[in-house]
């Protein structure tokens, strides 16, 4: 028999548990095989979806920071892009207590827009620097017109976009890998 109390075997016949002391009941019988298997069944973490999202925009945002921050000081900043996807992952992960198919969903739709807003920025930044006349504001809206022009060279300006995509998706596709592993 088990003692119900605390789980300790207790010998056949006995009106005691002599762990515990707890008096003996019809109850405190050997564990039935649904039993034993509800005890080792694991639960998996309730996802929370809302800190979760909170987490991934978070991550996102560190992303973000990176991919303007690392071209600012003339690195390559596509290889943010991998930072930006690992973020965002682990930060839904991380506030969300567990990341589901729904919320890869939403930090893959983040992982699609932040770069494009990232790398806006970030050329507006540089247009801002060039002609202090506009503000960083200003210059973020006017970006088309410079590649209109001709201020920027439209080939410059995808080719950034595919390399921090191209990061970005190989960050997301390992990190998701890795996660499901688990």
């Amino acid at each position: 028999m088990i003692c119900n109390n605390c789980g300790t075997t207790i010998p056949e016949g006995a009106d005691a548990c002599a762990f515990c002391g707890q008096a003996v009941t019809a109850q405190s019988q050997t564990p039935s095989i649904t039993q034993a298997q509800e005890a080792s069944t694991v639960v998996a973490p309730v996802e929370n979806v809302v800190t979760g999202f909170v987490g991934a925009l978070l991550g996102a945002v560190l992303g973000a920071a990176s991919i303007i921050l690392l071209s600012r000081l003339g690195y390559v900043a596509s290889i943010s892009g991998l930072i930006l996807a690992v973020c965002t992952l682990k930060g839904y992960e991380l506030f969300g207590k567990y990341l589901s198919k729904k919320g890869i969903i939403i930090c893959i739709l983040l992982i699609l827009i932040t770069p494009y807003i990232a790398d806006r920025i970030d050329w507006a930044i540089m247009i801002h620097q060039s002609f202090s006349e506009y503000t960083v504001t200003d210059a973020f809206l006017m970006v088309p017109e410079f590649i209109e022009v001709g201020a920027i060279e439209m080939s410059d300006y995808i080719l950034n976009l595919v390399m921090i995509y191209g990061f970005a998706a190989l960050g997301a596709f390992s990190t998701i890998k890795d996660l499901f592993k688990k």
